[in-house]
């Protein structure tokens, strides 16, 4: 399953700038950093929940294709005076029933939170950076993903042979089978 990284970053920013109300930028960029409060996020990691689907039956060219839930691990490193009041409110609004919609919508499941909201202040140039991180988890699944393609063997029958002897007296009685 290839995950489309485009479409998944566009329903993230969605997400938590319509939940904040500030701006928000894709940490590493080689860009300025916006004046004011903003969100800088950065998708951290992505995990493999459960083993891969393959939810169609092998075509004549014997091709299956395959489909699966991932979990992806989002990093949010808020810049404001009230960074951490600005976290805290998101993971709550994150699982408000009311914005169910809003995560349907751009096709995620928020699951929990990784690491809980930290207050990590910085000195640039002798002044105070108020900042606050925390990690997010969201689950996908084919929603943002291309179908991969794997070559499959098919079996085109099964034969069975055996024979019971009738005069067996044991219950249960042994059966030699051949599979070919």
């Amino acid at each position: 399953m290839s995950i489309n990284i485009v479409g998944l970053k566009t329903a993230l920013t969605t997400i938590i700038n319509t939940l904040t109300s500030k701006k928000v930028i894709w940490s590493d960029q080689n860009a300025p950093m916006p004046n004011g409060d903003y969100i800088a996020m950065k998708i951290s990691s992505v995990r493999f929940v459960g083993g891969t689907d393959y939810y169609s039956k092998p075509n004549a060219g014997e091709l299956s294709k395959t489909q699966g839930d991932r979990e992806i691990v989002l990093s949010l490193n808020c810049v404001s005076e009230d960074g951490m009041g600005i976290l805290l409110e998101l993971i709550n609004k994150l699982e408000l029933p009311s914005n169910l919609d809003l995560l349907c919508q751009n096709k995620l499941a928020y699951v929990n939170i990784e690491s809980d909201p930290a207050d990590i202040t910085t000195t640039i140039n002798e002044s105070f950076e108020t900042r606050s991180v925390a990690e997010l988890i969201f689950r996908i699944s084919k929603n943002y993903s291309s179908d991969t393609e794997d070559s499959v063997p098919i079996v085109n029958s099964i034969g069975i042979s055996g024979e019971v002897d009738g005069n067996q007296q044991e219950d249960p009685f042994a059966i030699e089978i051949t599979v070919e």
